[in-house]
């Protein structure tokens, strides 16, 4: 069941890294069952009710563009080499007005379940001015909802430290909503990991 629309709140979905580690696939275009990490994540994002999605992309670009399912914004980062937060303040530019926070994903993270998205834009709406996290098993995961009136702390952020510095910076803001979804800490960024938590690998 979806959740019923009473936020204002977009998705930002990352998917403009290298990923060398994983072979010659981008790692936003890597199966995961009948899907890709990309229309996984993305699926998920929607089942619980969030519409209003757009994918950044840099590496890639040319192979990830085709496979974005459709009605989902595209946003490039000009200069991925940089680092995450530059990709991440790419998507946070296409907040509009109405929108009141940004549900960050990460390609990485595609085995996080839809009732953990919903979980979290629960909480958003109860504290729409707390950064949100999941927590399984005492250890906090992805997706990170930022409240918009912490967007500007984040786009002068410190490259090197990128979110997290905002998160340190504002411990009273913090909100972690406890989940069984062990997926929000499973980092799939190399073959040993895509085997030990989805299948055979076969190079990417």
């Amino acid at each position: 069941m979806s959740l019923k629309k009473s936020h204002n709140l977009f998705g930002v979905l990352l998917a403009g890294g290298k990923g060398e580690r994983m072979g010659q696939r981008p790692k936003a275009l890597l199966p995961i069952g009948d899907d890709t990490f990309m229309s996984r994540i993305i699926g998920s994002i929607r089942e619980s009710g969030l519409s209003d999605i757009v994918v950044v992309l840099g590496y890639h670009e040319n192979e990830i563009r085709p496979e974005v399912p459709s009605g989902i914004e595209i946003a490039v980062n000009p200069k991925p080499e940089l680092d995450m937060l530059s990709s991440l303040l790419v998507g946070l530019g296409c907040a509009e007005d109405h929108h009141t926070g940004a549900l960050i994903a990460m390609t990485d993270y595609p085995l996080v379940k839809p009732d953990t998205f919903r979980s979290i834009i629960e909480e958003h709406i109860k504290h729409p001015d707390c950064i949100i996290s999941p927590s399984c098993e005492g250890r906090a995961g992805h997706p990170v909802i930022f409240p918009k009136t912490l967007f500007g702390e984040l786009a002068t952020a410190p490259n090197d430290v990128g979110a997290r510095h905002v998160v340190r910076a504002n411990p009273d803001l913090r909100r972690f909503v406890i989940v069984d979804d062990p997926g929000i800490t499973f980092d799939i960024n190399t073959p040993e990991i895509y085997e030990k938590y989805i299948g055979p690998f076969y190079g990417g």
